[in-house]
């Protein structure tokens, strides 16, 4: 029962944060975002209390999820405080990278896949990443000094999204299937913020909405395959 309170209130709080996070970055945004990010963590511990079979899988989401929330705050800080906006942007993209570690972890540990799926989806990531970095001039996106922790967090964010895409059509699991649409959710909800971030031309109140929409969709949704682990 707590799961579904959670989950029905989270997602109407995170929706109108959506809606009121294009009005710009201050103080009072950054704590509804906190709260916002703090329900989807919730969803995720109730969903393991509830469900007695996610608790080794869950416990490694609600992780990631935690840093994931950590990473939320680091970066509005950024908006907040321009001044040290450079040292929050390294430390949220820090936090979420190794957020997707514990995503990772989770996915390989339920699904117990093999080494051929982990190393095909690691090259996969790799490439992508590397390819993000080198097409950068031509999509004119200025990753400048953050060019390194970029690459290293773009391919766990892949890794992710193809770990959970290939765990979705090995098991055909409710709880896979969800877990993939979040990831590529919040893969597709990060494509948005590089280029609201480093690009130009996508910083307007339309993408800002659409970033914060996938993010929460996919973050909703990965702690929602928690609930249907069996």
């Amino acid at each position: 029962m707590f799961y579904y309170i959670s989950l029905g209130i989270g997602v109407a709080v995170s929706l109108s944060f959506v809606f009121v996070r294009t009005s710009g970055n201050n103080v009072r945004n950054l704590i509804f975002k906190s709260i916002s990010s703090l329900f989807y963590l919730l969803t995720a511990v109730f969903a393991v209390i509830e469900n007695s079979n996610a608790q080794h899988y869950g416990s490694l989401i609600i992780m990631g999820g935690a840093l994931g929330l950590v990473g939320d705050i680091l970066l509005d800080l950024k908006g907040v405080y321009k001044k040290d906006a450079n040292e929050y942007l390294k430390g949220g993209f820090s936090f979420f990278l190794v957020g997707h570690i514990f995503y990772v972890g989770a996915l390989i540990y339920y699904n117990k896949i093999g080494w051929l799926p982990i190393l095909i989806s690691l090259l996969v990531s790799v490439a992508i990443s590397a390819g993000n970095i080198l097409s950068a001039n031509v999509m004119k996106i200025h990753f400048g000094r953050y060019r390194r922790i970029v690459f290293i967090y773009v391919v766990f964010l892949c890794l992710t999204a193809c770990l959970a895409v290939y765990a979705a059509f090995a098991t055909h699991s409710k709880s896979m299937i969800l877990a993939a649409i979040g990831a590529v959710s919040f893969l597709l909800s990060d494509i948005v913020l590089s280029e609201t971030y480093f690009g130009r031309g996508f910083d307007g109140k339309v993408w800002l909405f659409i970033n914060h929409f996938l993010y929460y969709a996919g973050q909703y949704l990965i702690a929602a395959s928690v609930f249907f682990i069996n």
